[in-house]
């Protein structure tokens, strides 16, 4: 036992209960992980172990003339003696603070003491640990906190924990980052207890769908992932958020379900996708369903048609010599033009049937019901008498006609492409029989037919005689105005015929299967040219059918080698068509023809439908805006909002963009201005043909 020469120690240590023995005592107390101290109500020390001695660098002897209040720092006295008075009070007291050693260092300990007696006598027993690791953990944990909170406030969202309780169903929010209010629209301190007035202010429409969404995940501890909005305090519906949230539950010990989260505003990106969506689906001029829309729309019309036993009725409208108005008062007027028959065509078939514009100055009906072929002739007279009454437009008085062919489910065809085919059979026969007429389609149609079959015989011949030729069509960097490339396009000349339009013998090779000999030829003839042009690039237009073929990238490359052209100054133009038509092997293809180098571009883009995950995933970079939308654009607020989307969305992603057909100055500057890389047009050259 440690203890002074005093005579109060010595009487101290006789006065211990009588059975203890002294050197058992003193090595259990020295056994203990802290220090151990006895001392009388004055604070004097009667007894402590070895490590009292040890941490604060006292002798045995110093230790016995000193008080309790000389191991503090003045300063902490106060609170030493309030903690005395509260073990002589109450029994018990705790004190955390610095004990100050011989050599005036401090190190963090807690006390914790209570009163003993001892014969009678009251003295204070208790034990202090070393708390400096611990202070340590503490203060590192406080760190690591401080800087996650940090991190988390810089997040572009809001990282939270949502809590259900198993016994009242209540929903609380213990934790979020300092950016809740920015996302959800309130505080923390209104929600960390009860966030139902959170859920409260989610959309009505999409309430229900998120509370099951909710019950779901906790009961099957299954990812909550969603997509909902959120209407700001007073706001109107009208002013909704959108907000996507993306959680992982866990089940607590007493039974209730936490989730791990993130949220943040998506409502820009879901402006954006809307845009693009309603771009897919309708047309940018009349705003009318498209092809892509007209042709969806008439395979559920077929399916239901099946299920029900109606009859159906496809009309293929087109306005007759429409080209003229274009060639003599120019595409902005064509454009104004077709607005307005648009929405006289609209008007007039109301709700008889369904009508769209699927490109230039063709539109598609279509008619259901219990006597399809009646009511489709009828409506074809009103919409050519409706296309015949004159339009003043730029004071000009105009004439348009319109010739329209159907075809009837089942009679003509039971799938999409056979009545659409015949549709146009039908319209080939209206045409032959004179502006503003219409026509069944009958077995008979034999004409158009006989014509498709010559054109394929003579465009068989072209192909295997090697005539075909090439346009190199410049490409032009809009900031600088210089030539840095070219699109091969093809052009066939026949001995007989003439000049035959390229949309005409392409979209015929594509449908006869002779795309591929058709590329090769054009491809090897634009790199034969191409190839000595220093750093010139080369766009090639590639097919669908040219996709299926699993050695198309192989090909490519080995034509490539052969003219002596470098994969990486190579780039194929696809369209959306194949992204959505082909698109597992388009995919593989496309990968391939990236990992060699040869850059990647979607053609006309905006005027078909291409999911927004297939532009992530590809290997893209490039844009190309379609030219209807290019047309006049600083003047048609609507093209000038589209081409912007696009520019926009462009950038985002990191894609380049050309804009296809520019025509005027004007074009070109606003495009310019607005960020678009390169451009096309008859504006920069219509193209030097090559033969060979």
């Amino acid at each position: 036992m440690k203890s002074t020469e005093s005579k109060e120690t010595e009487m101290q240590a006789r006065q211990l209960p009588n059975g203890w023995m002294p050197d058992f005592i003193d090595i259990a107390f020295d056994s203990l992980p802290g220090i151990f101290y006895l001392f009388d109500r004055s604070g004097r020390f009667r007894y402590w172990n070895r490590n009292l001695e040890t941490v604060t660098g006292y002798s045995e002897q110093e230790l016995g003339r000193m008080n309790a209040l000389d191991l503090f720092d003045p300063a902490l006295h106060g609170r030493f003696r309030s903690a005395m008075q509260q073990v002589f009070e109450t029994g018990r007291a705790s004190l955390e603070a610095p004990i100050l050693t011989r050599f005036g260092t401090t190190r963090p300990y807690s006390y914790y003491g209570r009163l003993v007696d001892l014969d009678g006598e009251p003295f204070v027993a208790g034990m202090g640990l070393d708390v400096s690791r611990l202070k340590e953990a503490q203060e590192a944990e406080a760190a690591r906190t401080q800087q996650l909170r940090h991190l988390a406030a810089h997040v572009p969202g809001v990282i939270y924990q949502l809590r259900l309780d198993p016994e009242h169903g209540r929903l609380s929010m213990p934790y979020a980052s300092a950016k809740i209010y920015e996302v959800f629209g309130v505080h923390h301190e209104d929600v960390d207890d009860d966030a139902s007035g959170l859920f409260e202010r989610i959309f009505a429409e999409d309430h229900d769908r998120i509370m099951r969404a909710v019950e779901l995940s906790a009961r099957e501890l299954s990812t909550f992932r969603q997509q909902f909005r959120l209407c700001p305090p007073g706001g109107l519906a009208e002013h909704a958020e959108w907000v996507e949230v993306e959680s992982t539950p866990e089940r607590l010990a007493d039974g209730a379900t936490l989730w791990h989260g993130f949220a943040r505003l998506v409502t820009e990106r879901r402006r954006m996708e809307d845009e693009l969506t309603r771009l897919a689906y309708h047309d940018s001029l009349t705003g009318m369903p498209n092809r892509t829309m007209l042709q969806i729309a008439l395979e559920e019309r077929i399916a239901d048609a099946t299920v029900i036993g109606n009859g159906l009725a496809v009309m293929h409208l087109d306005l007759d010599n429409f080209k003229d108005i274009n060639d003599v008062w120019g595409h902005t007027t064509g454009d104004r033009l077709l607005f307005h028959l648009a929405e006289r065509l609209q008007r007039r078939v109301g709700d008889q049937g369904q009508i769209g514009r699927i490109g230039g100055d063709e539109f598609l009906v279509l008619v259901e019901g219990p006597d399809p072929a009646r009511q489709a002739e009828s409506l074809a007279n009103d919409l050519c008498e409706a296309l015949a009454t004159p339009l003043e437009l730029d004071r000009r008085v105009v004439r348009v006609t319109g010739s329209i062919g159907i075809s009837l489910f089942p009679d003509d065809g039971e799938n999409t492409e056979d009545l659409l085919r015949h549709a146009d059979a039908a319209l080939y026969r209206a045409k032959a029989d004179g502006p503003g007429s219409w026509a069944r389609y009958t077995p008979q149609l034999t004409a158009a037919a006989m014509a498709r079959r010559y054109m394929e015989t003579e465009l068989r011949s072209a192909i295997e005689r090697d005539q075909l030729k090439v346009a190199l069509q410049p490409i032009v960097s809009l900031n600088g105005q210089r030539v840095i490339g070219f699109e091969a396009l093809a052009r066939w000349y026949h001995p007989e015929d003439g000049w035959i339009d390229p949309e005409d013998f392409i979209a015929l090779a594509e449908t006869r299967g002779l795309v591929t000999p058709l590329g090769e030829q054009v491809y090897r003839k634009a790199m034969k040219h191409v190839a000595g042009m220093k750093g010139m690039q080369l766009s090639l237009n590639v097919a669908p059918a040219q996709l299926r073929s699993s050695d198309f990238c192989d090909r490519l490359v080995t034509l490539a080698g052969e003219c002596g052209m470098p994969s990486e100054r190579l780039e194929v133009e696809i369209t959306e068509r194949v992204l959505m038509e082909e698109a597992h092997g388009a995919l593989d293809q496309i990968n391939r023809l990236r990992s060699v180098g040869i850059g990647i571009a979607i053609d006309d883009f905006g005027t078909g439908y291409s999911s927004l995950s297939y532009l992530r995933k590809l290997p893209i970079q490039r844009l190309k805006i379609d030219q209807s939308f290019v047309r006049n654009v600083g003047e048609v607020r609507e093209n000038a909002a589209i081409v912007k989307a696009i520019l926009t969305l462009a950038r985002e992603l990191g894609f380049t963009t050309t804009a296809e057909g520019i025509q005027t100055a004007a074009e070109s500057e606003f495009l310019r201005d607005a960020g678009c890389d390169f451009a096309q047009g008859w504006l920069f050259g219509r193209g030097q043909v090559i033969g060979d």
